[in-house]
């Protein structure tokens, strides 16, 4: 009985699957993922996302901003490789690539940035002029973000770096390495020299 009870829950999934996504072809896909986290993988990789097959979780709820307006290649701009988690209360600018390597985690709250304008204000944009622009986000395998951080567009987080929990990170963060703060600033190093063996071994 288990086992048909087993069976029956997997059609219904795969086809409620199927329902939703047909839906989005139609109404366009969502800027707010609210599904489980592997219904919510699965409507990445079918609108043109390139999640990895292992071990992704992508808890709800998910903001995908700036999405692609092609129904079908939604966003190509995201890229999650096995074994990462997405913790939820996520915000994911996807106007330039954000790249998720391999065991990457993102605390509830986190933010990624890849663009920043002032609505059309040319009295700031011609005053801070560095602080406007589109630039790719990639957060190195291993890293952790912690909750409620905010990670700036062009930033480049290391492998096996941590950012603290509410830190504002508007520079790379190189390998090993804990930041913390408004910017963030380096803590400390985490055993750069294993870093650094394991790097040569590469």
């Amino acid at each position: 009985m288990r086992g048909f009870l087993s069976y029956v829950i997997k059609i219904i999934c795969k086809f409620r699957k199927k329902l939703l996504i047909a839906m989005y072809n139609y109404s366009g896909p969502p800027r707010i993922l609210t599904h489980s986290p592997s219904l919510n993988a699965d409507i990445l990789r079918a609108f043109g996302a390139h999640i990895g097959k292992k071990n992704v979780r992508i808890l709800s709820p998910v903001t995908m901003h700036n999405a692609s307006l092609n129904n079908w290649e939604a966003y190509p701009n995201l890229t999650v490789e096995d074994d990462c988690v997405i913790n939820g209360n996520n915000f994911l600018d996807l106007t330039e690539k954000i790249t998720l390597e391999k065991g990457v985690s993102l605390g509830p709250g986190v933010t990624i940035m890849t663009h920043n304008y002032y609505n059309a204000n040319k009295f700031l944009e011609n005053r801070l002029p560095h602080t406007c622009g589109r630039k790719a986000v990639v957060i190195k395998e291993g890293a952790g973000i912690k909750a409620h951080a905010l990670i700036t567009m062009g930033v480049t987080i290391g492998k096996n770096s941590v950012v603290a929990g509410s830190a504002v990170v508007n520079r790379d963060v190189a390998d090993c390495c804990f930041v913390a703060g408004v910017p963030a600033k380096l803590i400390k190093e985490i055993d750069k020299e294993y870093c650094d063996s394991n790097e040569k071994e590469n």
